[in-house]
């Protein structure tokens, strides 16, 4: 099981594709995982404010290609530091009494840098944390095409429970609830929620099922086609995901979801792939 936990650890779930979130199951002491990903979404279709599906007008949209990378740090048996940093390169089409305009902006996103910790395990088979971060952003939006996010700093804290299965089914699952805060009188406010079940099958490979989303307040109800900006929002989405353990200390994932419900949100989907390196 403890291969399957460090897995888990450092699985992208399967929310935004610019965002990353990670397990409950402590790394270890003096241990580090190294996890560079590589991400991509795109949305043409919208859904509006009462959940109803929009088509977008023909050659408009939005996409997204972002490179990760995260870092994990054992700071005991319980604590881990925790960093995260993206790079995205963002396109957004529109249409326009002109035609359909075209903007791109790319460079660093936004940095989270985190603790987590260990608050309970049971017989050392499932483990409830906790995790507290903050936000900083690395861009200035006044220089940027297209805004790569609120460009504000935030915070956050997330519950995590995570585990492992036995009898019929040998697998583990996690699960998680956060709630996210931007520093901006518009804020906003973010609950964040997901559901991992995985299985490892045979070949060193495992598989699994995840759903989750987000949930957005603001006093900013207004829509844009650059769907990092919206601020009252929500999207719930599923996906499906693949992992191959090459070696004890090497590990390759990938992932696809889709997104089959929301408001105020783009009708998306994406893949993204991940490798796994323990130091």
């Amino acid at each position: 099981m403890r291969k399957i936990y460090i897995a888990l650890l450092t699985f992208i779930i399967i929310g935004s594709a610019w965002q990353q979130a990670f397990a409950g199951f402590p790394i270890g002491k003096y241990r580090s995982i190294v996890v560079p990903s590589f991400s991509y979404y795109s949305s043409k279709d919208t859904y509006n404010r009462d959940g109803k599906r929009i088509a977008g007008a023909n050659g408009s949209g939005f996409n997204s290609y972002a490179f990760g990378l995260y870092l994990g740090y054992g700071l005991t048996r319980r604590m881990d530091l925790l960093v995260n940093l993206s790079a995205p390169f963002q396109t957004s089409k529109f249409a326009t009494a002109n035609g359909i305009i075209s903007q791109a902006s790319s460079g660093l996103g936004d940095l989270q840098v985190g603790l987590s910790y260990a608050l309970v395990n049971f017989n050392y088979n499932s483990y409830l944390s906790v995790q507290v971060s903050g936000i900083a952003p690395l861009y200035n939006n006044s220089n940027k095409a297209v805004a790569l996010g609120y460009g504000t700093y935030g915070s956050e804290v997330k519950l995590m429970y995570s585990g492992g299965l036995s009898g019929k089914f040998k697998g583990y699952y996690n699960l998680e609830a956060g709630y996210r805060r931007f520093f901006d009188y518009q804020g906003p406010n973010v609950f964040i929620y997901s559901a991992t079940l995985g299985t490892p099958i045979p070949g060193r490979n495992q598989i699994t099922a995840e759903i989750g989303g987000q949930s957005s307040s603001s006093r900013d109800k207004s829509f844009s086609q650059n769907l990092s900006i919206n601020r009252d929002f929500s999207f719930t989405k599923a996906g499906l995901g693949f992992g191959h353990s090459f070696t004890r200390r090497f590990s390759l994932f990938a992932n696809g979801f889709y997104t089959f419900r929301g408001y105020n949100s783009g009708v998306g989907s994406g893949v993204s792939m991940q490798a796994v390196l323990k130091i």
